[in-house]
């Protein structure tokens, strides 16, 4: 198997998402999310062969390729139709991502309530809670394969920070970790087994929320159907121009260059949300919501932790 992963933005960047107020007008002329970064060299490349093209269908060749408007409206249906699958597909991807992530907040503020209404010593509360806040930093960094060890640092418990670091899978160390306190309050009597149980269900249902972004994150969409798909619109936009230019003539350029923007545009809108935990600037805020979960968790518990230095807010209506 081909494992495909769109292209980030450069490192000097942080990973995006994109939230801003949707207006009939401005939206015509926004250039932040439109891929024009991306596109408008192969854009041009298409509008520059559509003009000539248009110059010598018209006034230099004899022969006049035999191609009209119909046999691309039939072409442009079935390339829609297989778009429309590919686009699904992905945003069901994008989807299941950001369901995953819901699940993960409704599951943390359930065990912080939990964890808080339990007898249990405050040095143990304190530290399952900072392994909580630790386990969503930790998996955002493994679906973003990037280091653990700053977020370790700031999040873990002191006494678990070696173990954290020396760990090959830190997230499921953390959540054995946890597991570890739940098994010894109830050997140690602080906790009766339907309590235990109450705490060990919340700590399967993080571990199937885990299991879920790491399916999603290491079975992409088949390598074969992007291939297909970018090799299908080239070709039509760029033979595109032949059958139109005996029927609208000198707007040919134009017309192909808008075709081959919209098509062109939506494979991209497919290759960025297929990896809904990318660093794209339509990918999930994963930063931003474990930001969130970091700061009710610690509200809710009384907990001090070091500022996080990543800035979850890098520029307007750009989120992480």
């Amino acid at each position: 198997m081909i494992f495909r992963r769109p292209q980030n933005l450069p490192a000097a960047q942080p990973p995006a998402m994109i939230i801003r107020p949707v207006h009939r007008i401005s939206i015509l002329y926004i250039l932040q999310g439109s891929f024009f970064n991306r596109l408008w060299k192969p854009l041009l490349l298409l509008f520059l062969f559509s003009t000539v093209v248009s110059y010598y269908q018209s006034h230099l060749l004899k022969y006049q390729i035999p191609l009209n408007a119909s046999v691309f409206t039939l072409l442009g249906i079935a390339l829609a139709i297989f778009h429309g699958f590919c686009n699904t597909a992905a945003y069901d991807r994008f989807w299941e991502g950001r369901k995953q992530w819901g699940r993960l907040l409704q599951q943390s503020r359930s065990f912080t309530r939990i964890i808080g209404s339990l007898p249990i010593p405050e040095a143990d509360r304190r530290d399952m809670l900072q392994l909580e806040i630790a386990f969503a930093h930790l998996l955002r960094r493994q679906l973003r394969h990037e280091p653990y060890r700053d977020d370790i640092l700031r999040t873990a418990p002191e006494q678990w920070r070696d173990t954290l670091l020396a760990a090959r899978y830190p997230v499921l160390a953390a959540c054995r970790i946890l597991g570890a306190y739940n098994a010894r309050l109830l050997r140690e009597g602080h906790t009766d087994s339907i309590q235990w149980q109450t705490v060990e269900h919340s700590l399967n249902e993080l571990t199937e929320v885990h299991t879920a972004c790491e399916r999603l994150n290491n079975t992409p969409i088949p390598f074969a159907y992007f291939v297909l798909m970018h090799r299908t619109i080239y070709g039509y936009c760029f033979i595109l121009p032949f059958g139109l230019v005996n029927t609208i003539g000198w707007v040919t350029p134009f017309m192909t260059t808008f075709v081959g923007y919209t098509f062109m545009c939506l494979n991209e809108i497919v290759d960025e949300i297929s990896d809904p935990f990318g660093k794209n600037e339509n990918d999930l805020a994963l930063t931003a919501m474990c930001r969130l979960l970091e700061n009710q968790i610690c509200d809710a518990g009384g907990l001090t932790l070091p500022p996080d230095t990543e800035n979850p807010s890098p520029a307007k209506h750009i989120v992480q």
